[in-house]
């Protein structure tokens, strides 16, 4: 397995700075020297990253090849599978456009595919938080990353989407693999896993390949925070409600065990809260999260014409910056 296998899938909404940024990283990827391809899908209606493309394509070493897919339909599922629609090859990583991948990225989630052949192999997400955000710090790094203190080898929970790696040969079903009734509420991802794990289909864990997210500034707040977290809470109440046919047992118990977090987790954050202890958002967050399981039926949307607006141009690295960034990566990783 080379990486020349692989094509990189980045969906996009109208977002062409930082998915300059994402793309970029991936032109230093140790891979470049054997090649891989990039598929980016502009999910706006207007076509908001064709230009980005244009750049990015005339900018991309031989080896790398960039292809534009125009899916016009909002929606984050619609964007994902249109990119299943036009893969040529079987596997496919995603990574975000809010996302950056160091050098080694791509070879590690092809190494630790290699070792363990899952049908999905996930790797860490780190947060890459500006550094004049001080208040409550510590919970954003820790929201926004994917850090399990995990090695390399068989997981039994699955993660989301951005940087992992799919062997579409060990998806089960026909097509569209990703759920377009989540389009703008997220999870398309759970019901496809959950769909592998029916079928006995493994994961896996590269622990060796991190990528960076880099949240943007109006996300930055409890206000987005707290509203993922109560999306996250209703995701085991979703998947019990979508099932066929629906587990309304399964349904009634996580509604129960959110009830008692929403109490515990609840009352501990208020004691917290009256101290004003610089940790009390971890347990304002669970406490959310079990609200969610209760309160399951609340739609939060945040894909699609859901979406925050794009961040301001300032407020990202310039193209310039990146590669100097990269290329400060490349030199002390073979040092």
């Amino acid at each position: 397995m080379t990486p020349e296998d692989i094509t990189v899938v980045i969906p996009t909404f109208n977002r062409p700075d930082s998915l300059h940024r994402a793309v970029e990283s991936l032109f230093w990827q140790g891979a470049r020297k054997s090649g891989f391809r990039v598929l980016i899908v502009d999910n706006s209606a207007d076509a908001s990253a064709r230009m980005a493309f244009d750049t990015l394509e005339s900018a991309a070493p031989d080896k790398i090849k960039l292809t534009y897919l125009h899916a016009p339909a909002a929606g984050v599922a619609n964007a994902r599978n249109a990119a299943m629609d036009r893969l040529e090859t079987t596997l496919v990583a995603f990574l975000d456009d809010d996302q950056t991948a160091p050098i080694h990225w791509i070879e590690g989630l092809v190494s630790a595919y290699e070792e363990f052949g899952a049908a999905v192999t996930f790797g860490p997400v780190l947060t890459a938080m500006p550094e004049d955000i001080k208040k409550h710090r510590a919970y954003f790094e820790n929201f926004f990353a994917r850090e399990p203190a995990l090695r390399s080898g068989y997981i039994e929970k699955p993660y989301g989407c951005g940087n992992s790696l799919l062997d579409t040969a060990q998806i089960p079903g026909e097509k569209p693999w990703f759920d377009a009734r989540m389009n703008e509420v997220g999870g398309e991802d759970d019901v496809l896993f959950a769909r592998i794990a029916a079928s006995d289909g493994r994961f896996a864990w590269a622990a060796n390949a991190p990528v960076y997210e880099h949240p943007l500034r109006q996300r930055i707040s409890l206000s987005y925070t707290l509203r993922r977290a109560l999306a996250y809470g209703q995701g085991p109440c979703t998947l019990a409600r979508k099932a066929d046919p629906p587990r309304y047992g399964s349904l009634l118990m996580w509604m129960a065990i959110g009830a008692g977090k929403f109490v515990l987790h609840g009352t501990i954050w208020l004691g917290m809260f009256l101290i004003r202890h610089p940790r009390r958002a971890f347990q304002l967050d669970k406490a959310v999260r079990g609200l969610g399981k209760v309160l399951f039926w609340i739609e939060m949307k945040f894909y699609g014409n859901a979406t925050v607006s794009q961040a301001k141009r300032a407020d990202l690295p310039r193209p310039q910056e990146t590669r100097v960034a990269a290329r400060r990566d490349e030199t002390s990783a073979t040092n």
